[in-house]
């Protein structure tokens, strides 16, 4: 989708303006409701649903984490709160609940006019191995699957689908094979990703190192994107 003069959020199902700022301005506010999009939800799931799924959020520009953008968060009663932004785009701190609801607003200052995208990072809530059973690891993205789903609520039928499961730090991956054959991993974004309905007949995971995480991804981006 091309968008033009206009800077916006993007949502799964409908393209969101953000509110009260000319497309020239480097200042940009919006509900934080708009750009923290089904994180309500994922909050009010139990304890042990989000334990096993971490749910981070990114904001990108021009395809890539903005440089030298500043983010708060501003309550009904006025009350400001900083959002600092990590190198890679990441938010350091997310909304509670209660701003979610109430819909505060999110305010952006950065030098470039164009506008933000957000990217909602899925990451499995135990760590890997340096071997692994791959019916578990597609277990994991099954169940990553459902929670996004019910986290999407009434969107759920539309959700974005995760189809495979990328290991940084892994440096390569080898799936071994039910028949004791083996097969590289592909590299997705430079990790060794497996994607279960490519290798239906994997067995095990192996790598060269040991992973930091495993990140759910679609099957062009890690996480899901909006815009």
């Amino acid at each position: 989708m091309t968008v033009s003069r206009r800077v916006m959020f993007y949502a799964p199902l409908a393209v969101v303006p953000l509110l009260a700022q000319p497309a020239a301005a480097a200042t940009r506010e919006t509900d934080v409701s708009k750009v923290f999009v089904f994180l309500d939800n994922f909050l009010r799931m139990t304890p042990a649903e989000r334990a096993r799924l971490k749910v981070s959020f990114y904001l990108t520009q021009n395809g890539k984490p903005p440089k030298g953008v500043k983010a708060w968060i501003i309550d009904k009663d006025g009350t400001r709160t900083d959002v600092p932004i990590a190198a890679d785009g990441r938010f350091e701190r997310e909304p509670t609940l209660r701003q979610l609801v109430e819909k505060s607003k999110m305010v952006f200052e950065g030098p470039d006019r164009n506008g933000y995208s957000v990217r909602i990072g899925l990451v499995w809530g135990s760590k890997p191995a340096i071997e692994m059973d791959a019916r578990k690891v597609a277990d994991y993205l099954e169940d990553a699957n459902a929670i996004v789903k019910k986290a999407a609520g009434k969107f759920g039928m539309v959700a974005p689908k995760m189809v495979q499961v990328a290991f940084p730090g892994g440096g390569t991956g080898t799936a071994v094979l039910a028949n004791g054959s083996t097969a590289p991993l592909p590299l997705f974004k430079g990790m060794p990703a497996y994607n279960p309905g490519a290798l239906p007949a994997a067995a095990k995971l192996r790598f060269a190192k040991l992973p930091w995480r495993m990140e759910f991804a679609g099957p062009k981006h890690s996480g899901v994107v909006f815009g």
